[in-house]
């Protein structure tokens, strides 16, 4: 699960640093930056699963207008995640609980090309939480942004897994040896427009956590964008199980947790009534003539 977005100079961002739960509503008003925030996390999938010319173009043709203000060469973005418990077992150092990834991007002073300045995976310990809720405030409020967000390798609590040396090589460090050398891997000069995660060494018995933060990233990350008139027809056959970003194939989503999990299917409902306190459930039907199916509320 993500712990933690941060950015910096990104788009109408100045800087936020955002720690996260299960579940969480962001208050604020229009162009506050609120669908930014969540593009963090949806601008790194793209890095590692098409690389930068992916995760650039898909937003504007124009670098500089990922910079907040237009006003500098470059911007940061970092997010956490909890390690597993799965995972954390194999870890050399089981103290260590939280995996990090942070980049910069920046464009080149001399060819104009926009190339990954920074780049490291690193596991840390997570801060502890003493269980007291903290008081609500409005996003992404106002706090004095630091000169940067990145931090490296730094104290006993930390260790690079990831690490991309600017006009170096890129280096990979085994997660699970403890023994000095012998974690050793083949660096490679990938260059400052190929990404060092997304050409991890396919090697989860060294690398399972970053693995594990790679597909999250590359495969993981989803975006709700609901049309609201699909959602109101009936589904057509063959849609699938998996939800749809658009919402069109709902109805058989729904038909596959009344088949397979109905607890879920509950759960989902009594979240639902939050919001709609008159709800009390929620199933399916297949039209005959057609074979669509489409929700009933009760």
């Amino acid at each position: 699960m993500i712990t933690l977005i941060e950015a910096l100079n990104f788009r109408c961002l100045r800087y936020i640093s955002r720690p996260m739960d299960n579940f969480h509503v962001l208050v604020g008003p229009n162009a506050s930056g609120k669908t930014t925030f969540l593009d963090v996390v949806a601008f790194l999938g793209d890095l590692v699963s098409g690389g930068i010319e992916k995760a650039v173009a898909g937003r504007t043709r124009n670098f500089e207008d990922l910079v907040w203000r237009r006003s500098g060469p470059s911007f940061e973005l970092a997010i956490e995640a909890r390690i597993p418990e799965t995972l954390s077992d194999h870890l050399a150092d089981t103290g260590l609980d939280t995996i990090r990834y942070e980049v910069a991007l920046a464009l080149d002073s001399k060819t104009q090309e926009i190339q990954l300045q920074a780049e490291t995976v690193l596991l840390k310990a997570g801060k502890c939480h003493d269980g007291t809720s903290e008081q609500l405030e409005f996003f992404p409020g106002r706090v004095s942004p630091p000169r940067s967000i990145l931090l490296g390798v730094r104290g006993r609590d930390t260790r690079a897994v990831v690490q991309k040396v600017p006009a170096g090589n890129d280096n990979f460090y085994s997660e699970t040896y403890v023994q000095k050398g012998k974690g050793w891997v083949p660096t490679f000069k990938l260059g400052p427009r190929r990404s060092a995660l997304a050409n991890l060494p396919e090697d989860e018995s060294k690398f399972p956590v970053a693995t594990w933060l790679k597909a999250l990233l590359s495969e993981g990350v989803q975006q709700l964008i609901l049309n609201s008139l699909l959602i109101r027809k009936a589904s057509p056959p063959g849609q699938g199980r998996s939800f749809r970003p658009d919402g069109s194939n709902l109805p058989w989503v729904v038909a596959d947790l009344e088949r397979n999990a109905p607890e879920r299917l509950r759960d989902w409902v009594a979240h639902l009534q939050t919001a709609l306190p008159d709800l009390e459930s929620i199933w399916t039907l297949e039209r005959e003539d057609d074979k669509h199916r489409y929700l009933m509320l009760g």
